[in-house]
């Protein structure tokens, strides 16, 4: 009795007889094993209710329609898996809550189960819960006849999970594989299990090529041992390696490419393949050869530019000089010697731009002590009687502040040499130059010499040199303060130029 209830629902049979001896077996029940105890008498032992209660034990679905697929069945399996009572369910058509994209597959594997008695037909679709949402069902159905009318016994699993981990993978491995980036996966040996599209197209290898080969058929010989030794090293301790390799085609040709490899664990941290990101930068690289080139081939000329420039002042300076040994009248001789020094202080500027490794910018300490050493050269008797300390500690100018600022400093020194320590006095004259905030500056300028008294008519000072004085510190916009002092002290505040930003602005 049990066995025909069973066939009525098309399920396998799942006991016979051991060795001659009847046995407790086990019996495939809607999906679920149901152990059944064939010692025990069977005619009429189960009964239909008994039957439903093993049926309702199932974790599947298990559904009857009729021909037109009205549900007139449902397991109690149905609430838990839908969220639907089963008495919300029964006598509704079981095609309204199909997906419409999928109910024409639906509704053609169902004709089919009609028509094919005893045979299961297999179909996987959406179905709606009770929240509106879809679930993926993958069911099983197969027709048997019941009061002379075929109906369809369907059994259904919930496989929502199943089929969204499976698109997920679908996406990544689309993503991986249309991807602009070459991605090699290799295992912990090295030996090549996957390349994607991108790695075919540049390297000119199929894919079937290189699959179970190393990496190293890409080697082109450019690439020093080192780098290879710096990779595994990175990598074999579970570290990310970012480097950039000079490989070979299958062509022949070299190519540069940059590489990020991220070794992959498992859930006992065990490395088990390693991943490589690769972008393809000989483009990169050319534009950047050229771009270095053109900037060498600008250096050089600027370099050039300043060399020239200063040989040009050095021969005004050597014109003045001529011109000074020509004439008699010492004040004259004097102010061809200052006008030297000026010119001079700006040949300066040319000569450390000429040398320094940045065209950009002077190192003022640098500059100052230089021009301070030429000063005393110029005056003399004062060169062991006066020091000059300077403090301009990580201080620099563009050419535009440094030609005004010289100037002034060669004007400040200057008139402490000449004026402040006569007959040879001993003294020494200290320059402090430091930024107060970005781009502005203050420095310090003190001599211990007598000091210099000034000219002043109608709040101006009569004085070419000071008068010069006033005007570079207007050229930097700046402002002069003389502080009371021994000797000399002057505190300038000022503001750094920069043509760039003044023309990006403008």
């Amino acid at each position: 009795m049990l066995q025909q209830k069973l066939n009525k629902f098309n399920y396998p049979k799942s006991a016979e007889l051991h060795n001659g001896n009847p046995r407790t077996e086990d019996t495939l029940i809607a999906g679920n094993i149901i152990p059944v105890d064939f010692n025990a008498e069977l005619n009429d032992s189960i009964s239909d209710e008994v039957l439903k209660s093993l049926i309702n034990l199932s974790t599947d679905i298990i559904t009857v329609l009729s021909p037109d697929g009205t549900i007139i069945y449902e397991s109690d399996s149905i609430e838990f898996i839908l969220g639907y009572r089963k008495q919300e369910l029964l006598g509704k058509n079981a095609f309204e809550f199909v997906h419409k994209e999928d109910l024409p597959k639906v509704q053609e594997d169902f004709t089919r189960g009609l028509t094919l008695p005893g045979k299961a037909v297999i179909s996987l679709f959406r179905f709606m819960r009770k929240n509106g949402s879809y679930a993926y069902l993958e069911s099983t159905g197969t027709r048997y006849a019941d009061k002379g009318r075929n109906n369809l016994v369907i059994i259904s699993r919930d496989v929502t999970l199943r089929i969204e981990s499976e698109n997920n993978i679908k996406r990544l491995t689309a993503a991986v594989e249309q991807s602009s980036n070459t991605i090699v996966i290799t295992d912990i040996e090295g030996e090549i299990e996957y390349v994607n599209k991108k790695f075919a197209d540049l390297t000119g290898y199929a894919k079937e090529e290189v699959i179970g080969k190393s990496p190293s058929i890409l080697k082109s010989g450019l690439t020093p041992d080192e780098m290879y030794k710096d990779m595994w090293t990175t990598i074999l301790t579970g570290k990310v390696w970012q480097g950039e390799f000079r490989n070979k085609k299958k062509s022949g040709e070299v190519y540069w490419e940059r590489i990020k490899i991220t070794p992959v664990v498992d859930d006992n941290d065990r490395i088990t393949n390693f991943i490589a990101i690769k972008d393809d930068i000989s483009n990169e690289k050319r534009i950047n050869d050229k771009l270095e080139q053109s900037l060498r081939e600008k250096e050089i000329m600027l370099k050039e530019i300043h060399h020239r420039v200063k040989n040009n002042l050095q021969i005004v300076v050597s014109l003045l000089n001529l011109q000074s040994t020509s004439v008699d009248d010492v004040k004259l001789k004097n102010q061809l010697s200052i006008s030297q020094n000026r010119v001079r202080s700006m040949a300066l500027i040319h000569q450390h731009l000429y040398r320094s490794r940045d065209l950009s910018r002077i190192n003022m300490e640098e500059y100052l002590l230089s021009l301070s050493s030429q000063l005393l050269v110029s005056y003399e008797g004062l060169k062991d009687a006066v020091k000059i300390n300077v403090d301009a500690n990580d201080i620099y100018f563009t050419i535009e502040t440094a030609v005004p600022f010289g100037l002034l400093i060669n004007e400040l020194v200057s008139n402490s040499l000449k004026h402040g320590f006569p007959g040879g006095r001993e003294g020494n004259i200290k320059i402090s130059l430091f930024e107060t905030e970005k781009n502005k500056f203050e420095l310090d300028y003190f001599d211990s010499g007598i000091g210099f008294k000034m000219n002043i008519v109608n709040g101006h000072v009569v004085s070419f040199g000071m008068h010069l004085i006033e005007m570079l510190v207007s050229q930097l916009e700046g402002s002069i303060e003389l502080i009371p002092s021994g000797g000399t002290n002057y505190k300038i505040n000022f503001r750094g130029s920069n043509y760039q930003t003044r023309f990006q602005y403008s």
